[in-house]
């Protein structure tokens, strides 16, 4: 019984971002051939089934990462390619074993996208995210769509255009995290950096920020010392400090 295919083309990861998350892409619009563009449309229906919500070029590679995993190499097969060589006799044997048939070309193909999208590196280093990992990825996710807007935007609003992002509910300690390291502003935040560097968001004594607003104070249960945390509103605006070019 024949195994299923695995059809992987040469991709250039800016033109398969706009193929796979704009709408009414055409070939020259892209600047591809004709036959390409088929290949990278046909590459995109294997992945996504179709059109993604991608608004920036991070946040279509996190997609992308996923679905590679889901749909092409699972993370177990990648884990078995750590002691092995990587060339197309590896990955031939890999994938017979899951019943998967792919051509050298396609081989080549794949090794290259899982390097374009750091799942594997030139040394043959998998990387699977941990979660100091995830949270600098977030982090840089996030800054990166800010450091391209021209104008502010509320809390409340970067948390909309994130939505479906799997990891929604840190958002606010991703946006202290790039406040402390003085890479955005928060308008309304009105604790100094230098407190919060000192004791950190969620644990700083009361009498050290009693004249500010933007916190609030709770006493902790297991021993029922009153503490202080900083409050990051919906309202609040962020204004990045290093724009990206």
């Amino acid at each position: 019984m024949k195994g299923r295919r695995i059809i992987v083309p040469n991709i250039n990861l800016k033109k398969f971002y706009r193929i796979c998350a704009f709408r009414n892409i055409s070939f020259k619009s892209v600047d591809l051939n004709e036959i390409t563009f088929k290949k990278y449309l046909t590459f995109k229906n294997q992945l996504f089934g179709g059109y993604i919500k991608a608004e920036s070029y991070s946040i279509f590679v996190e997609k992308l990462r996923k679905s590679i995993l889901l749909k092409l190499i699972s993370k177990e097969e990648l884990t078995q390619l750590v002691n092995k060589p990587l060339n197309p006799t590896s990955i031939h044997v890999l994938f017979k074993k899951s019943n998967k048939q792919i051509s050298n070309s396609s081989v080549k193909a794949l090794l290259s996208l899982l390097m374009k999208v750091y799942l594997l590196d030139h040394v043959k280093i998998i990387k699977f995210l941990s979660f100091d990992e995830e949270e600098r990825q977030d982090r840089s996710l996030i800054y990166y769509y800010l450091s391209r807007r021209r104008d502010f935007i509320s809390v409340k609003r970067l948390k909309d255009k994130f939505w479906d992002h799997p990891r929604k509910h840190r958002i606010n300690d991703y946006l202290l995290g790039l406040w402390l390291e003085n890479k955005i502003d928060i308008g309304g935040l009105d604790v100094p950096r230098k407190t919060c560097n000192d004791f950190g968001f969620t644990d700083i004594p009361p009498d050290q920020v009693d004249k500010f607003k933007s916190v609030e104070t709770y006493r902790v249960r297991e021993t029922g010392e009153l503490k202080a945390r900083v409050l990051l509103s919906d309202n609040n605006k962020l204004y990045p400090l290093n724009k990206g070019d």
